[in-house]
C-alpha cells in the first residue's frame, strides 16, 4: 500500500498540473494514516483539500468511488483528533459530511459519517445518531455487505455503552463476522479493541486479553498502527480487572501504550494512558510518579472543552497547587 501510494503521488506530482495529484494526496494521507503517521496523515489531507477545484474534480466522484475532498476531510478529523486538535477535528468532520451530502453521493456520505471519530471519543450519541443513518443508505442503495457490517458493529456498541449488554455484546460480534467475511481485516484495528472490552465486561476476561493478544499480532503483520497504543492501554484495563492485585503487567502495558502514543505524536492516546497509569500509581500511593505522566500528557496539549480527559488530567494539579498555598 505504502509503495502504491508513493508511486501514485510521485507520477502524479511529476506532471505539470496534473489533476490526478489531489487524489494522489488523498490515497497518501489515507496510508499514513493506517501506519500511525497521524502527521503526515493531515499534511496529505489538508493538501488535497486545498488543491480541490469543484470544476475539475468533480467527476472523481465516480473515477474514484468517492468525493475527494469529503474523504479528506473525515480522515483530516480522525487524524487531527488524535494529534490532539479535537476543536479543529469536530469541525472537519462536519465540513466533510457537509461537502459529501452537498454531492449526493451515497458512498461518499457513508465514508464520511464522523462514526467512527465518535467511537474514538467514546460518544454514545454520536455513534447512535450516525450509525443510524449509515445502516439507512447501506440498506437504500444496496451497497457492498461489508458496510452493513460496519452499521450492525457500531449499533451494538451503542448498545452496549448504554449497558445493554445482552443486546449489544451478539451486534458488535455480527458486526465484526460480517466485516472479516469479506476479508477486511482493515476495521479490525477499530473493531478488535471495543469487543474485548465489551467481553471482559461481560466477564470473559481470557476472551478479551486472547483477542488484543491476537490483534497485536495481525498488527505486526500487517503494520496497520494507527490503534497500536489503545491495544495496549485497553488491554491494561483487562489484566487489572482480571487480577487487580497484579498491577505490574498492567503497568507495563501503559507505559508501552505512552511511549507508542509519543512516538507517533498521537495526544489524545497518549492523555488517555497517562491518565490509566496515574490512577494506577495513585492506588499504590506513589502520587509524585503519577503527577509527572500527567504533567508530561498536559504539557502542550491544546486547550477543549470537547476532551473530557484533559479536564480530568488537570484537576489533581490544580488541587496541589491550592494546598500549597
Amino acid at each position: 500500500m505504502r509503495e502504491m501510494a508513493e508511486r501514485f503521488l510521485r507520477e502524479a506530482t511529476a506532471q505539470p498540473d496534473c489533476p490526478e495529484t489531489l487524489v494522489a494526496h488523498r490515497i497518501s494521507g489515507v496510508t499514513c494514516f493506517h501506519f500511525g503517521d497521524f502527521a503526515g496523515a493531515h499534511n496529505h489531507s489538508q493538501r488535497t483539500v486545498e488543491l480541490y477545484d469543484q470544476a475539475r474534480h468533480s467527476g472523481f466522484i465516480n473515477r474514484f468511488g468517492q468525493d475527494p475532498r469529503a474523504a479528506a476531510e473525515i480522515f483530516d478529523a480522525l487524524a487531527s483528533w488524535i494529534l490532539g486538535r479535537v476543536d479543529d477535528s469536530l469541525r472537519l468532520a462536519d465540513r466533510a459530511l457537509a461537502d459529501a451530502v452537498s454531492g449526493a453521493h451515497a458512498p461518499s456520505m457513508v465514508f464520511s459519517f464522523g462514526v467512527l471519530l465518535g467511537l474514538l471519543r467514546h460518544n454514545p450519541e454520536t455513534v447512535a445518531t450516525q450509525s443510524r443513518a449509515l445502516a439507512d443508505i447501506v440498506s437504500q442503495y444496496d451497497l457492498p455487505a461489508f458496510l452493513v457490517g460496519m452499521a450492525a458493529f457500531f449499533q451494538g456498541w451503542t448498545r452496549w455503552s448504554r449497558d445493554e449488554d445482552e443486546a449489544g455484546l451478539p451486534e458488535i460480534r455480527r458486526g465484526i463476522g460480517i466485516s472479516r467475511e469479506q476479508g477486511l481485516v482493515w476495521n479490525a484495528a477499530a473493531f478488535e479493541p471495543p469487543l474485548a472490552e465489551a467481553e471482559a465486561r461481560a466477564g470473559e476476561t481470557d476472551a478479551g486479553l486472547l483477542r488484543l493478544d491476537d490483534a497485536l499480532a495481525e498488527l505486526e503483520r500487517t503494520e496497520q498502527r494507527w490503534c497500536e497504543a489503545e491495544l495496549h492501554r485497553i488491554r491494561a484495563g483487562i489484566l487489572l480487572q482480571r487480577n487487580p492485585s497484579d498491577t505490574a503487567a498492567a503497568e507495563r502495558s501503559l507505559q508501552t501504550a505512552i511511549a507508542i502514543a509519543q512516538s507517533q505524536r498521537a495526544r489524545s492516546f497518549e492523555m488517555r494512558a497517562a491518565l490509566s497509569l496515574a490512577k494506577l500509581y495513585r492506588a499504590a500511593s506513589r502520587d509524585a510518579d503519577a503527577r509527572a505522566v500527567l504533567a508530561l500528557a498536559v504539557e502542550g496539549f491544546p486547550p477543549t472543552r470537547q476532551f473530557p480527559e484533559l479536564a480530568e488530567a488537570q484537576t489533581p494539579s490544580r488541587r496541589s497547587r491550592k494546598a500549597m498555598r
